[in-house]
């Protein structure tokens, strides 16, 4: 071990992967909670599939806009884990607005103000913990995981409580679950300034900015964010149609929670199982899957095979989720340094997330027109997904 090595791991904080795996525990319980049953709750309150389109996809516009930034700042900040405290209250504040007898109108506005302080909080937490894989060789994937178990518990737990309160309640817990994310904020270990060396970075600091532009990494960025904008149409009508055909709350939050459970078991054997494959890869199989399960989707209720076809088919979000965003992580690890690690995470959040806003905002009308066959459109998505991965992989070659 050298002089530097023995340096960067003596000053690492106390119980660093336990802390940033309690943050992500407590940023995801939230999301665990909004993702499934936010729609639910639009529904409940008299909105149109189109209303409710508008209302998931407008905050994806204002977190394209707002992540990079938030991310860049945090670059030049004293330490990025006070900007994250920064934003878990913010989004504490804001959020408290739901509680008012707002129309169509005021539930969008709450929902876009609320964006920016809350869709920053992940892309930060990621930011912190890559820099803990850099200096200290943490495991991202197993502190990472700790933010699906939340999603999973959230989503499982929201479903039974809805069923015997309603989806009133749905606001109630949202605000408690930011709250208990801005609590665990003050637990992340603050790390100074980022750094410029970075031991797994590929490249030299001198060519950090061109790092961010090459034609292969930018090309991959935007096969990330179609492949994940594929999941919009199941992520905003999913829950909805499952009610209407006599699917329980509960059920529900099972279908989201078993998800959850291939996810984590992906990020828990990412490493062993996928670590030596090029993020291309990664991300070419991450395609290949999502194509399958999107046009398995709406075969479900025709061929018979009922609720237990829906819990195999969520199943698979193990690869179009969750080896897709590994792969997009392992590619900024790998050719990214450290110093620009925030903006790089913000410039995945603004493909992926413009992609996501623009799916979402049409698959409201799509749902009204086409109903569970619109996700037929999703397969075509994720196989423009597969094919830009492909390219992203020959452009590096070339490159190399």
């Amino acid at each position: 071990m050298t002089a530097a090595t023995a340096d960067t791991f003596h000053d690492k904080p106390s119980r660093f992967e336990f802390r940033l795996a309690l943050a992500y525990f407590a940023i995801f319980i939230s999301s665990g909670l909004h993702l499934p049953y936010f729609p639910l709750w639009l529904e409940f309150r008299s909105l149109s599939p189109t209303e409710i389109s508008i209302v998931l996809s407008m905050p994806l516009f204002v977190r394209v806009i707002a992540a990079p930034l938030v991310s860049i700042l945090a670059d030049q900040s004293s330490d990025r884990a006070h900007i994250l405290t920064i934003a878990t209250i913010l989004a504490v504040i804001v959020a408290a607005f739901y509680f008012l007898p707002f129309n169509f109108f005021g539930i969008l506005v709450v929902s876009l103000v609320l964006a920016a302080p809350w869709t920053s909080q992940v892309p930060l937490a990621d930011t912190i913990a890559l820099s803990g894989v850099r200096r200290y060789g943490a495991d991202f994937a197993r502190m990472r995981v700790w933010g699906s178990i939340a999603f999973l518990l959230a989503s499982f737990a929201g479903g039974v409580l809805i069923q015997h309160t309603g989806e009133w309640i749905i606001p109630t817990v949202l605000l408690g679950a930011l709250v208990a994310a801005c609590g665990m904020s003050f637990v992340v270990p603050r790390i100074g300034k980022p750094r410029r060396l970075s031991p797994l970075s590929d490249i030299d600091m001198a060519d950090a900015g061109r790092a961010l532009r090459r034609p292969a990494f930018v090309t991959f960025l935007i096969a990330t964010g179609i492949t994940q904008a594929s999941h919009a149409y199941g992520y905003s009508f999913s829950a909805i149609y499952w009610k209407s055909i006599g699917i329980e709350e509960t059920v529900i939050g099972a279908l989201w929670s078993i998800a959850v459970v291939a996810e984590v078991i992906m990020f828990t054997c990412f490493r062993r199982v996928f670590g030596r494959l090029h993020p291309a890869r990664v991300l070419m199989i991450g395609s290949a899957v999502a194509i399958f399960r999107w046009t398995v989707f709406p075969l479900i209720v025709p061929a018979g095979l009922g609720v237990a076809g829906f819990f195999v088919v969520q199943s698979l979000h193990a690869f179009s989720f969750a080896l897709s965003f590994l792969g997009m992580q392992k590619m900024i690890a790998m050719t990214i340094p450290e110093e620009k690690g925030g903006t790089a995470q913000g410039i995945s959040t603004f493909f992926i997330g413009t992609s996501l806003a623009i799916v979402t905002m049409v698959s409201g009308p799509l749902y009204s027109a086409t109903g569970i066959y619109g996700f037929y459109v999703m397969v075509a998505l994720a196989a423009v997904g597969l094919v830009l991965a492909n390219v992203s992989l020959r452009l590096e070659q070339r490159e190399r």
